[in-house]
């Protein structure tokens, strides 16, 4: 088609600029930059779980190809190319940048250091539980759907999303004229402010500042002051000062440390590395004589190191002065209404949007519910005319001649509606037993009574709410955690004591059971009645108990030799009655790999020399060896073991005390630890007592007393359940190769072999744990003390394989 004069609109620029712009404008702050207030995602994250949903990458299948995703997203629904697509997609993976990752990628997804994820072929992905919850009831009719771009198709207009995904995760954009800087927060805090707003709409800002304390970034950090926050809630505008997190070591020949632990949010590490490096080389920030990046999985450890004459606390603060220790976050609460309009808004306002969506979502879903459930009923009541006579309706269908006729003559006969009576029509004969019978009635019942509470929900809003806050509090119990920032007050902006960073240490207690789930759980308060329970309903039992404080780190030993190590705040909190978390999520270990022992280790503890970790092998080998080796430690390799030899207990100890070893039929050794000379991880130890043919080592006591403490008694446990209470001076030390002496009385017969020890006093109550959950309490006050040759009580009545070998 040729162009002619005719056909060229001539317009003053003027009029088309403005025109023009504002069209491009608001289909980027719409549908680009800006966040939904609702399900706070911004149009390509929603079509990539939307996506992620449809193409089934849930948590519980396994990873799909980040490829597929993003062929899929893009064919589909977001035709913008393919490296929009993966680049927010792995940054919804990546646990630095986000606080509540809804991705959970396989592979190369980049790092806090600014590197680049791996390819989309070589990466793998899906779904998280919290982005999976995003999705669910999108069957129900609870949100609006718009045709897709190329009107073939139909995508979500927002999420149900039944958590505030918003303030949680924040989000940032820069649009035309405006931009977006929401920042994350803490899941619990804020649905505690959310509850306490359904509670009482009229909340003031003050009072939920009470729950929501501030901005909970994920590299964790501190902020300073609180004034900038108060300003974001009421204004949905304001800026907050964060400041990396660092603690003070003693470093090699009188040399202080400078550990940064944690860093500004957005604030790439070995950028800020190397800024420090360039300053300290320029002169400008004087008294550094290095700087290390030691970080490694389990969190970043950023080294600077002062010479000897320089102040710690000065370079510090020319840290904050002139690198990204210090940063400033200019909050911006821009989002896109429920009308789709761009608005800055405070916090109130932001809660009451994502209440009233949940209000909505609730209504729909259970109209849909309510609507299903008629139908149902409708069905279920021509069934039950069925089943009342059932003789005629069984002749009515075998003298009818076509199905369309048993069905006519169904409908007329009874009265039923056409799918009544088809529904009649397609039971099976196997249907028709009393027990199906039974079970149509059951089934009557129950959707009479679903339909009266969906009606009753409808009926009141008030049970709406009640229905949103408990799905709140669900997800906050199942998937919130502790807050990562900490918030300092404003007279502490120029005070730079290192150890008021430090947190405060809670005693915990850490419980591992057979089947490998593990938590922790606070130490029990004085006149507590509760206790923690030791074996569960499902069969599985408490392995291991270590006390500690959430501050520490744990060590991890197997039967293998290896040792892991995580810090002890990353172990979930569960309840008594609860088992915890599988311990695989933590740890990374190999195929039928066993955890022996758990060790609790203090940070900076090792830098003593003097604390070692003591290794035991059924075959007798002990190894002594320093914890400085195990802090840093690249590897997983902790003692290297005889072929056929496995780890059976691992203490952490010093130069004092004593070991105590106890074999299969009953032979004990007792020597000091300074028989064992230290030596390097990794080495195979050596001979801790010299063994009889078919015997083993099966327990062992780390032996540790003071002038004003005795070391107790020593108590034994055997196959058959006999527990025997002897006092430690019968068993004096000896050298460290011997065969050693009995401890108890064995008869393979009438006691059994011995199974464990441990070491008690007068006032100690004993539990002990047998194979089928039942668990004695034995007083030791009520076991009389028996010399080393004999055979003991028998405590406990049982079969010789009914017995587990732990003792608490």
């Amino acid at each position: 088609m040729s162009v002619t004069e005719e056909t060229i609109s001539q317009r003053p620029l003027e009029e088309v600029l403005p025109e023009s712009f504002l069209g491009y404008s608001k289909h980027v702050i719409l549908q680009r930059a800006v966040p939904d207030v609702r399900d706070g995602l911004k149009p390509v994250h929603r079509r990539i779980l939307y996506s992620m949903d449809e193409i089934g990458m849930s948590p519980d299948k396994p990873y799909s190809k980040s490829a597929r995703l993003v062929g899929d997203c893009m064919g589909k629904y977001h035709p913008h190319g393919d490296s929009s697509i993966y680049d927010s997609a792995v940054r919804m993976a990546q646990p630095w940048a986000i606080r509540y990752p809804l991705v959970d990628g396989q592979g190369n997804f980049g790092s806090i250091d600014g590197d680049n994820a791996a390819a989309m072929r070589y990466t793998e992905m899906r779904m998280t539980p919290l982005a999976q919850l995003m999705t669910q009831d999108l069957d129900k009719n609870t949100v609006l759907f718009k045709p897709n771009y190329d009107q073939r198709l139909k995508e979500p207009v927002v999420l149900p999303s039944p958590f505030p995904n918003l303030l949680i995760n924040g989000g940032s954009g820069i649009a035309v004229g405006m931009m977006s800087n929401i920042p994350p927060h803490n899941l619990r805090e804020v649905v505690a402010g959310l509850i306490l707003q359904i509670d009482r709409p009229d909340i003031t800002v003050e009072e939920l500042m009470e729950k929501v304390k501030g901005p909970d970034f994920p590299t964790g950090g501190l902020i300073i002051g609180a004034g900038g926050i108060t300003s974001a809630y009421k204004t949905g505008r304001g800026k907050v000062t964060m400041r990396g997190k660092t603690v003070l070591e003693q470093g090699k020949n009188g040399k202080s440390l400078i550990v940064i632990t944690e860093i500004p949010f957005q604030v790439n590490k070995a950028t800020l590395a190397s800024k420090i490096e360039a300053h300290a080389d320029s002169g400008k920030i004087n008294g550094i004589s290095e700087v290390r990046d030691e970080s490694d999985r389990e969190g970043i450890r950023l080294v600077v190191e002062c010479r000897k004459e320089a102040d710690p606390l000065e370079i510090l603060r020319n840290l904050y002065k002139y690198t990204q220790m210090e940063e400033t976050f200019g909050i911006i609460n821009l989002v896109i209404t429920a009308d789709g309009t761009p608005k800055v808004l405070g916090l109130r306002e932001i809660n009451e949007a994502f209440i009233e969506h949940r209000k909505i979502v609730v209504t729909k879903r259970t109209e849909f519910d309510l609507e299903k459930a008629k139908k149902q009923i409708h069905l279920l009541e021509g069934l039950m005319i069925a089943i009342k006579h059932l003789d005629e309706v069984i002749e009515i269908i075998r003298t009818s001649k076509t199905p369309a006729l048993a069905k006519a003559a169904l409908m007329t006969r009874f009265e039923l509606s056409e799918i009544q009576a088809q529904a009649i029509l397609d039971l099976k004969l196997q249907n028709l037993t009393n027990y199906e019978l039974e079970g149509i009635k059951t089934d009557y019942e129950n959707t009479l009574h679903l339909i009266s509470e969906l009606e009753g929900i409808l009926a009141d809003v008030s049970k709406v709410y009640q229905i949103v806050k408990r799905e709140l509090k669900e997800i906050a119990d199942k998937y919130g955690d502790e807050r990562r920032t900490h918030i300092l007050p404003e007279e502490m902006r120029n005070e730079f004591d290192l150890s008021s960073f430090e947190e405060a240490e809670h005693p915990i207690e850490v419980m591992l059971t057979q089947q490998g789930y593990i938590k922790r759980i606070p130490l029990p308060v004085k006149n507590l009645k509760s206790t923690p329970l030791l074996s569960f309903k499902d069969g599985d039992s408490v392995a291991i108990k270590v006390q500690a404080t959430d501050q520490e780190t744990l060590y991890f030993f197997t039967q293998l030799g290896n040792f892991y190590s995580i810090k002890a705040k990353t172990v979930a909190e569960a309840g008594f009655k609860e088992k915890g978390s599988p311990l695989n999520n933590l740890l990374q270990l190999q195929a039928q790999e066993t955890i022996v022992s758990i060790a609790a280790l203090k940070d900076g503890a090792e830098q003593s020399g003097q604390s070692y970790f003591v290794f035991i092998t059924q075959e007798g080998q002990v190894m002594r060896s320093p914890v400085k080796d195990f802090v840093h430690a690249r590897g997983s390799e902790g003692m290297g073991l005889k072929e056929g030899d496995r780890l059976i207990k691992v203490f952490m100890g010093s130069d004092e005390g004593e070991l105590f070893l106890a074999t299969y039929n009953g032979q004990g050794i007792r020597y000091p630890l300074t028989d064992i000379n230290p030596m390097g991880r990794k080495a195979r130890g050596i001979k801790g007592i010299t063994l009889n043919e078919g015997d083993r080592v099966v327990d062992a006591l780390l032996l540790v007393s003071s002038p004003d403490d005795s070391l107790g008694d020593l108590v034994t446990l055997t196959e058959r359940g006999f527990v025997k209470r002897t006092s430690f001076n019968e068993f004096k030390p000896q050298g460290r190769t011997g065969k050693g002496i009995g401890i108890t009385k064995i008869n393979p017969v009438k006691t059994g072999f011995l199974v464990g020890i441990t070491q008690a006093k007068a006032d100690d109550v004993l539990e002990i744990l047998q194979v089928n959950g039942e668990i004695t309490k034995l007083d030791l006050k009520n076991l009389k003390t028996e010399p080393r040759t004999k055979y003991g009580i028998q405590w406990i009545p049982v079969l010789q394989d009914n017995l587990s070998v732990r003792m608490f």
